[in-house]
C-alpha cells in the first residue's frame, strides 16, 4: 500500500488542485510532465494559476469557481489538443462545509466520450 501522495504522483494523470483563490495547493509529477509538454510555464505549489494561464482563461476560471461556490454546477470539463491528442480537462469541487474549499483538476490523455 502507498501513502497518499505516492499514490497521486504514480497516476497517469495530471492533477493539479488549487484553493478557491486559485493557488496551486498541490500538483502531481504527471501535472508537471504535461505542462512542459505542453509548454506551459509558471505550474507552482504555492503559485497563482494565473502564472500558467491566459488572463481570458482566468475570466472563465472565475466563473466556474463562482458557480462551484453557489453550488450552481458540480462538475466542469472541456476537451483540447494535446501532444499525442485529446486531452480531456475534469473540474470538480471540494468543500469545507458548505463553503468551497477548492477545485480539483484532473487532466486525462484521451477522449473520455
Amino acid at each position: 500500500m502507498c501513502n497518499n501522495n505516492n499514490f497521486w504522483d504514480s497516476l497517469n494523470t495530471a492533477v493539479v488542485v488549487s484553493d478557491p483563490d486559485f493557488n496551486v495547493t498541490y500538483a502531481n509529477q504527471r501535472a508537471y510532465e504535461l505542462f512542459d509538454e505542453l509548454k506551459i510555464a509558471g505550474l507552482q505549489v504555492g503559485k497563482n494559476m494565473a502564472a500558467c494561464h491566459k488572463p481570458e482563461t482566468m475570466e472563465k476560471m472565475k466563473i466556474i469557481y463562482q458557480d462551484f461556490a453557489n453550488k450552481k454546477i458540480k462538475i466542469n470539463h472541456l476537451t483540447m489538443d494535446g501532444p499525442e491528442g485529446t486531452l480531456t480537462i475534469v473540474n470538480v469541487p471540494f468543500y469545507n462545509g458548505e463553503v468551497l474549499g477548492g477545485v480539483v483538476e484532473m487532466v486525462f490523455e484521451g477522449s473520455l466520450a
